[in-house]
């Protein structure tokens, strides 16, 4: 609804003629995720959580454990790059957490981490399906019952098969950085498939950025997902996909 921002009179020979500014309307944006889709992804969640609960280490692991949860303790600094986030986000669990010793406690967190990147990926999956049939001229026409039941399989089918992922499930129940990585970085493609969506909301952009940001000093791994992000970038907007690309390419010649 427009509303009036100023008023001035305007002489038209012997009259004044009153003359209103408008300002522009803001541009209403619908949700992107449906209530649908919000089901589907807590239902993915809690069927992980669950699962990694039941099979979560019981003590002290291998590998970096150890050294993990005495940073996780004293909310210090693990062998480099520190793992930062990840350190603060287990004290908080070995803090809030009433029960158990601090191996299992930090160990839940990394199940929690796990079971919320699946979900995520549940949300991510569920919703592009429903663009992606949206697209394809031979589904377009496809409502209803069916397509909220291909979009709702397949989301779960994602999440669970990455959820239940050899890899994945076995660093879930342990004292390990990979989940929260893992986490962190579907955090980012939900913020940067939330600015495709809408291009002219730009902080999902920057969010997008910070927490891709957040990802990398997790596991230095993740920086090349920076690549696909620029490839992701181009296609909304190419502009700024193509002063990337010669941003990167300055970065990696030095």
């Amino acid at each position: 609804m427009k509303k009036p921002r100023t008023t001035q009179g305007v002489k038209s020979g012997a009259k004044t003629v009153s003359v209103t500014a408008v300002s522009p309307a803001p541009i209403l944006v619908p949700p992107l995720f449906r209530k649908r889709d919000w089901f589907c992804s807590l239902f993915t969640f809690l069927a992980i959580w669950c699962v990694y609960f039941l099979t979560l280490a019981p003590e002290v692991t291998l590998e970096d454990a150890g050294e993990l949860i005495t940073g996780s303790v004293y909310a210090g600094i693990p062998h480099p790059p520190g793992y930062p986030v990840w350190t603060l986000y287990s004290w908080l669990w070995t803090v809030l957490i009433p029960v158990g010793n601090m191996a299992w406690r930090v160990a839940l967190a990394q199940a929690n981490a796990a079971a919320v990147a699946c979900a995520l990926i549940t949300l991510i999956v569920s919703r592009g399906s429903s663009l992606l049939m949206e697209g394809i001229e031979e589904l377009k026409a496809m409502t209803g019952r069916w397509e909220s039941a291909i979009c709702m399989v397949s989301g779960f089918v994602a999440g669970m098969l990455i959820g239940f992922n050899g890899f994945l499930w076995s660093q879930s129940v342990i004292v390990e950085v990979y989940a929260f990585g893992v986490a962190s970085l579907m955090v980012v493609l939900l913020c940067l498939m939330r600015w495709i969506y809408a291009p002219q909301q730009w902080r999902y952009l920057f969010y997008a950025m910070f927490f891709h940001g957040i990802s990398f000093t997790n596991h230095q791994t993740l920086i090349v997902a920076a690549m696909g992000i620029e490839v992701a970038i181009a296609a909304a907007n190419f502009r700024m996909g193509r002063s990337l690309f010669l941003a990167n390419t300055i970065v990696y010649f030095a």
